[in-house]
């Protein structure tokens, strides 16, 4: 069997187990999804031709891959939904989305792979173009289909913006920061204080978002100014501290008051100093306000608005993913500007050998202040979108798991390349929000019309099975065991940076070294004379 009939293969796979799982129009998502994928994968193996001949290369493998998907498509609707006491969709509705996901996978498996043939930048274009009208297309196909992907997909983009941020600190300085999630909640609770009826302050979204990330900034230069000399575990101890410590505080600021120091005691201490006596009134500038609603949380909190649109609603999850892709795109438009300038090559310096970047020139305290702080810019940009989305923000929400779960993503998906942090986002963030739910649900389905039944005689283990057969229970080890299987075959992440693969994998790289044989006292490179 071929390589790329192989790749056929796996690909059908993977896109019909997913559809098992979820069932309904799912298959025609994957087909699409499985299609791009699988032109990616084959674009770089096969002959270039014209762009034509190059597309013919990919029919084989796409109709094994179309084959199996449509196989395992149609067991779904007529064997498994029955067996787990789904309901099942009508005929023409299951025809349809079959139909249109083989057709899906063969058309974007030849066209993916077709566009490897233009020139570079061409190409280049091209998948950019294709990639836009998929992010385009999704949410209206999610709501024609029913398939209600839409929330999950923004809180999984959310996370993808932090794990964008932390991966200016970790993938470009090298600082390891365990307490990423206390930006998140200082750029949420900043949105909750500013735009909320609770506190009768009504900013607009639009400027609070600004100052969200503005406050964020701050504080993560607060966070770098200890820490500039400290590295490795000492900076990772640092840096969880600051994470436990934020969600405490704005628990806590529920009784706070504030008074202006040089009138209440500068002035009048130096009256006294002198032997004076003064009746000067104390400015107060806060007397006793709840800020935070400590575990209550801040709700309900305001929402984005546009002229024709209105104010976005939570019914509506379609003005909300687009204004996530804006701020995604503007996101990753400012790190590629930061990555490429002085700056930086500076982090890259940094993170390389500290040492010799500071003998040739490089300050060291504001090359890692600038890292701390604009890396956590990025992470009050989500802060205040997920306040705004949800419409309430809650302490509980900012705990270490989610600076864990950044910090896989950005290991995952490769740590220094902006393009694998979205990709290594999006896997986890995803399976944890999308696909561990949906496994849930089909697994209690299974359980309920097949082995709970069967175990009606020992109610004991009936009861274990039914409470302990949940896959979300398990989230941890599965990233657990994600994360050790990536150290032990692909250390570099899914789409390591060039720098990344050429540190790990350097050993493979060395030129072979021919035997000296007898009457050839120099051994010779390959390439040499």
């Amino acid at each position: 069997m071929s390589q790329q009939v192989k790749a056929g293969l796996w690909a059908g796979l993977a896109g019909g187990v997913v559809v098992i799982i979820f069932g309904g129009w799912s298959v025609m998502v994957l087909g699409v999804i499985m299609g791009v994928a699988l032109g990616l994968t084959l674009g770089a193996h096969v002959e270039r031709k014209d762009p034509l001949g190059t597309a013919r290369e990919t029919l084989v493998p796409a109709a094994v891959a179309a084959g199996v998907l449509l196989a395992l498509s149609l067991l779904q609707n007529y064997v498994i939904a029955f067996v787990v006491g789904r309901y099942q969709s009508d005929p023409l509705t299951v025809v349809a989305a079959n139909v249109v996901g083989v057709l899906g996978l063969l058309f974007f498996a030849a066209l993916t792979t077709g566009l490897h043939a233009l020139p570079p930048k061409q190409e280049n274009i091209g998948k950019l173009a294709l990639l836009a009208f998929l992010v385009a297309t999704f949410p209206f196909i999610d709501a024609f289909t029913g398939l209600r992907w839409g929330p999950q997909i923004i809180f999984a983009l959310i996370f993808v913006i932090l794990a964008l941020g932390l991966n200016v600190v970790v993938g470009f300085a090298g600082l390891l920061d365990l307490g990423y999630a206390a930006f998140f909640a200082i750029g949420a609770y900043t949105s909750g204080i500013l735009n909320s009826p609770v506190h009768g302050i009504f900013i607009n979204f639009w400027i609070v978002i600004w100052i969200a990330a503005a406050m964020a900034g701050i504080w993560g230069i607060f966070l770098g100014a200890p820490t500039l000399r400290l590295r490795g575990d000492y900076l990772a101890i640092v840096t969880l501290g600051f994470g436990e410590i934020v969600p405490v505080v704005f628990r806590n600021l529920i009784d706070v008051t504030i008074k202006e120091p040089f009138t209440c005691w500068i002035l009048p201490g130096l009256i006294h100093l002198f032997g004076g006596n003064t009746a000067m009134q104390c400015i107060t500038i806060l007397n006793h306000a709840d800020l935070t609603k400590g575990e209550q949380g801040i709700n309900p909190i305001g929402v984005p608005a546009l002229p024709i649109i209105g104010e976005f609603q939570s019914n509506n999850p379609i003005p909300w993913y687009f204004l996530i892709i804006g701020i995604l795109l503007l996101s990753v438009f400012l790190i590629r500007r930061l990555r490429d300038s002085r700056t930086g090559r500076a982090w890259m310096a940094i993170r390389e050998d500290e040492l010799a970047a500071s003998q040739m020139g490089i300050d060291p305290v504001r090359t890692k202040l600038l890292a701390f702080s604009m890396g956590a810019m990025f992470s009050g940009f989500a802060g205040a979108f997920y306040g705004a989305y949800v419409r309430g923000i809650f302490p509980s929400a900012f705990d270490f798991s989610v600076s864990i779960i950044v910090l896989c993503m950005v290991i995952l998906g490769g740590l220094g390349n902006i393009n694998g942090v979205i990709v290594g986002g999006l896997v986890i963030a995803l399976a944890d929000r999308l696909f561990l739910p949906a496994l849930k649900d089909f697994l209690s389905g299974l359980l309920n019309a097949t082995i709970l039944p069967a175990l009606a005689g020992n109610h004991t283990l009936q009861l274990a099975v039914s409470q302990n057969a949940d896959p979300i229970l398990y989230r941890y080890l599965l990233f657990g065991l994600t994360l050790v299987i990536m150290m032990a075959v692909r250390p570099e992440g899914l789409i390591p940076s060039a720098r990344r693969r050429a540190e790990l994998h350097a050993a493979e790289e060395q030129p072979n070294v021919t035997a000296v044989t007898e009457g050839s006292p120099v051994a010779t490179q390959p390439g040499e004379a």
